[in-house]
C-alpha cells in the first residue's frame, strides 16, 4: 500500500478526471452497464457511502472526504459513473500524503448540482452527519 502512496502523485492531479458533455440530458442511464459493471457498480456504492468522512458544498456542486487508500476505488467508481452519468464533471484530488485526505468532487450547472443534491440523498446524508462530527 505504501508503494501505491508513493506512486500516486504521478497519476492523481487536480485536473478533472472526466468533463462533463453538456449536451448530455441530465438523467442516469443504467443501461449502459454490464451485469458484472453493475453489480461492481453496486459494491463500490455501498462501500464508499459507508466510508465517506465529511463533504462540503460548493456553488458548482459537492465534495466528498474520503481515506487516501481509498483513491483506488474512487477512481474505479468514477470510471463506472462516467458512463452512466456523463454530464457530470468529476475530479478526485489527492492532498499531500501521509495523512491528506482523498476528496471526490462531483460538479456541473445548477441543473447538475440539482441532480446530486437529489440522486445522491443517502451519500449527502451520511456525509453531512460525519462532517459536523469532523
Amino acid at each position: 500500500m505504501n508503494q501505491l502512496l508513493k506512486l500516486l502523485p504521478a497519476f492523481v492531479s487536480v485536473v478533472p478526471l472526466a468533463q462533463a458533455d453538456l449536451t448530455t440530458s441530465i438523467f442516469c442511464n443504467l443501461a449502459v452497464f454490464t451485469k458484472a459493471e453493475r453489480a461492481r457498480h453496486i459494491e463500490l456504492i455501498a462501500m464508499l457511502t459507508e466510508r465517506v468522512a465529511g463533504m462540503r458544498e460548493s456553488t458548482n456542486g459537492y465534495s466528498f472526504r474520503f481515506d487516501a487508500e481509498l483513491v483506488g476505488p474512487l477512481a474505479e467508481w468514477t470510471t463506472l459513473e462516467t458512463k452512466c452519468c456523463p454530464f457530470l464533471d468529476f475530479e478526485i484530488e489527492l492532498e499531500p500524503q501521509p495523512g491528506g485526505a482523498a476528496w471526490l468532487h462531483l460538479r456541473g450547472n445548477p441543473e447538475v448540482k440539482e441532480f446530486i443534491r437529489t440522486d445522491f440523498q443517502r451519500l449527502l446524508k451520511i456525509a453531512r452527519a460525519k462532517a459536523e462530527a469532523w
